[in-house]
């Protein structure tokens, strides 16, 4: 599901957590700003943002990890790995800090 509006993290949480008792997955369209979340796969959010016109090039993702105390983002998803290449790191962990402090404003305007 592409957010509509933004939504506070508790209740994402307590509401929005189908899939994975310790994280909320998500991808963002860093071009068009918006956010998918509420598929149980990267993947799955990818297909919904293609269908609504993203380009794969503008779509990474990321968990919120819900299982601590504080939740926190680790930008690991599918969709990272060939442009991670690209930008200079390497694996599935998203290391241009530029990116994802962009990634972190658009998140943080959709989940608060």
């Amino acid at each position: 599901m592409i957010l509509k509006e933004s939504i506070e993290l508790e209740k994402l949480i307590n509401e929005g957590n189908k899939f994975f008792p310790d994280m909320i997955k998500f991808c963002i369209d860093i071009k068009r700003r918006v956010v998918c979340i509420d598929e149980e796969m990267h993947i799955d959010m990818e297909h919904v943002l293609y269908d609504d016109g993203s380009e794969y090039e503008d779509i990474y993702g990321g968990n919120i990890m819900i299982d601590e105390e504080t939740p926190y983002v680790v930008w690991e998803a599918h969709p990272n790995i060939e442009r991670n290449k690209v930008l200079g790191g390497h694996g599935r962990l998203l290391q241009d800090e530029a990116v994802i402090e962009t990634l972190n404003g658009i998140l943080v305007k959709w989940v608060y």
